[in-house]
Order: C-alpha cells, then sequence, then structure tokens
C-alpha cells in the first residue's frame, strides 16, 4: 500500500510540477514524498536490523534518532526478543536524551552568565578609566627629564612658600607611584627653629618629627622666613592623610623651641589632598 502510495505521490508531483503550480505546494509534496520514502525504507527492515541502526544512533550519540527506531520497533514488533531489547535501549536513550537537555540548560545559564559577567565587566572597566581621567585631570602634571620622574600635584595647591600649608603630591618613575607630603610653616617675624609637628584631626593628636637630623629645614624667602618638612610618606602616613581629608577639624601645630604657631587645615587644603589620594590609587597606588 505504501508503495502505491509513493508511487501516486512522485507522479503527483512530476504533474504539478509540470502544470505550474506555486513552488511553495511543490515544496510540500517534496517534503511528504521524501517523509514516505523515509517509512517505506524503515517498514522493509527486520526487526535485527531496526535494533542495530538504533544501537548505531545510540554509539553517534544521537538520541533522537536511535529513540525514533526504538519507537518504531516496539509499536511494529510486540512480541520479538529484539523488541525486549529495545526496551531497555530505549530507557537508556530517554535517560540521555534528558541528561543533554539538562546539560544544554545549563550551558545555555553558563553562557548567560559569561555574558553578564563580560558586560559588568566591560562597564567597570570603562568606569575605572572614566574616574581615572577624572582624577588625572585635578592634577597638575610635571615632568623632570634629568631624573625620568612625573610629577603629580593638585591644581589648587599652593606654588608659594610664603604661607604657611600642607599638602601632598605624587612621583612616578616606572612602576607604583608614590606620595611627598610637605608641611610649610612661614613668618615675617621670627624663626621657630621647628622640632616637631603635632596635628589634630577631629580630637585625635599626631605627631610627625624628624626621622633623621636635619629632615625639618629653614630658609629666608622673599618676605619672611620659612621652616618645613618635604619626604615620601609611609603607610600610616597615608592614612593620616586620609584622615585629614575627611575630617571636620584638622589644625597643625607647629612646635619650636621657644614658640609654637597653630594653623587651620582649609576645606581647600583637606579637597586637594583627596584630590591627590583619588590620583594615587588612579595611577595604580594602594593604600595597603
Amino acid at each position: 500500500m505504501k508503495k502505491i502510495t509513493l508511487i501516486g505521490g512522485i507522479l503527483l508531483l512530476l504533474f504539478t510540477v509540470s502544470c505550474g503550480v506555486p513552488q511553495a505546494d511543490v515544496d510540500k509534496l517534496k517534503k511528504e514524498n521524501e517523509e514516505l520514502k523515509k517509512e517505506l525504507a524503515q517498514c522493509e527492515l527486520t526487526p535485527t536490523q531496526i535494533l542495530d541502526q538504533a544501537n548505531t544512533f545510540y554509539d553517534q550519540t544521537d538520541y533522537t534518532k536511535s529513540r525514533e527506531y526504538l519507537q518504531i520497533l516496539i509499536a511494529k514488533y510486540v512480541d520479538y526478543d529484539e523488541t525486549k531489547k529495545g526496551k531497555q535501549l530505549l530507557k537508556k536513550v530517554e535517560n540521555k536524551i534528558l541528561e543533554t537537555a539538562r546539560t544544554n540548560r545549563d550551558n545555555d545559564k553558563k553562557v548567560e552568565e559569561d555574558i553578564a559577567e563580560n558586560i559588568q565587566k566591560e562597564k567597570s572597566e570603562e568606569e575605572s578609566s572614566q574616574k581615572v581621567e577624572e582624577a588625572i585631570a585635578k592634577m597638575k602634571i610635571k615632568y623632570d627629564i634629568n631624573d625620568a620622574v612625573t610629577w603629580y600635584s593638585d591644581s589648587s595647591s599652593s606654588v608659594s612658600n610664603a604661607k604657611s600649608y600642607i599638602q601632598t603630591y605624587i612621583g612616578k618613575k616606572e612602576k607604583k607611584p608614590w606620595i611627598g607630603l610637605s608641611v610649610n610653616y612661614f613668618s615675617k617675624k621670627k624663626w621657630l627653629h621647628l622640632e616637631r609637628i603635632e596635628i589634630t584631626v577631629d580630637g585625635e593628636i599626631f605627631e610627625i618629627e624628624e626621622e633623621t637630623p636635619g629632615e625639618f629645614k629653614a630658609g629666608k624667602v622673599s618676605g619672611g622666613k620659612r621652616e618645613w618638612l618635604d619626604r615620601v610618606i609611609k603607610k600610616e602616613d597615608i592614612l593620616l592623610t586620609e584622615k585629614i581629608a575627611s575630617s571636620k577639624t584638622t589644625k597643625i601645630k607647629f612646635v619650636g623651641e621657644d614658640d609654637v604657631y597653630t594653623k587651620t587645615v582649609s576645606k581647600t587644603e583637606k579637597k586637594a589632598l583627596q584630590n591627590v589620594l583619588d590620583a594615587f590609587i588612579a595611577l595604580g597606588g594602594s593604600m595597603n
């Protein structure tokens, strides 16, 4: 019967092609014809051949095709030994199909997670790059050709030593940057003969003393006298700088042999300290 149907389908296909039937209808008939051929071929297989085909597809990990042949075997040949084997194989096939589906779901989920992670990473890198640009934009930059050092200081930092101030700056040669601390006392009248510097940050007192003799320096400038400290700072001084930048009130007491002078750190100075810290991190520095 199927042979007759197939022959009829072929004749009908030839007829429709010759009579100018729309291509979509022709394609549909071709598809139906191919399915008929496939069904006819499967009908002509013995139970052993069907089981062999199912095993072959199983070994090739084409579990959908293997299941298709096993379903034909079980439906057509109920009481055959091959059918019993086919039922056992079908359980394995269906387990494999479920396992593959789970794996595909997991893979799809992993792909989605990777995509989301990459998007977040790109966003973070973009934000980080923007922060670097913003931090560096607030700096005055000067390159020392002799020492091959690039110096960064806040745009608002004083270039005049004829005033009392606290400020920081950054030096960078090849790899990691470093921070320098500069604390300056200026007077039109008399020398302090500076011995130590006390910094009170919101009630907490920190002392800065000479680490080596002669670290406190003194000299005359136009209009008066200055005494100062200028050095590369360590981790604890970086943390002190951070505290000053975020403080409500910070006072610097310059303690000399016979007198003292106290200065309140301004909001502008605090902002400048924070800008330098931000640029320091942006340039690859670490607070730890």
